[in-house]
């Protein structure tokens, strides 16, 4: 099944560090997005914001929102969109742990599953 472009368009923010601007991409398809899928994307977009938070060296605000961006995708588990949740929710989990993986220079990086 195609990858939407909207879906693109957030992981190639998400990977060059434009949080605020991955958000607003999916942010669109969110928003047209009906049943199961758009806990998904509402997930997907709580988790730029916390990588954001994590920019913006607030780290308790971005544990929080980890907390609350891994609610909404732990049902999507293992793979959803061709995007490893598990791993997702890793990242959330070391958020929320204190690791500040933006900080540290290790920032992390979606990637498609099968390509």
């Amino acid at each position: 099944m195609p990858v939407d472009a909207h879906l693109l368009g957030f992981i190639d923010c998400f990977n060059r560090q434009a949080y605020f601007e991955a958000h607003d991409v999916l942010e669109e398809l969110w928003l047209v997005t009906q049943g199961e899928q758009r806990d998904f994307y509402k997930g997907l977009i709580q988790t730029a914001a916390v990588f954001l938070k994590l920019q913006q060296a607030k780290s308790a605000a971005a544990a929080r929102l980890a907390q609350r961006a891994a609610g909404h995708l732990e049902k999507y588990r293992p793979v959803c969109d061709q995007l490893n949740v598990d791993e997702i929710l890793e990242w959330l989990r070391d958020v929320g742990h204190g690791r500040n993986t933006v900080a540290d220079g290790t920032p992390p990086r979606l990637e498609l599953l099968g390509k």
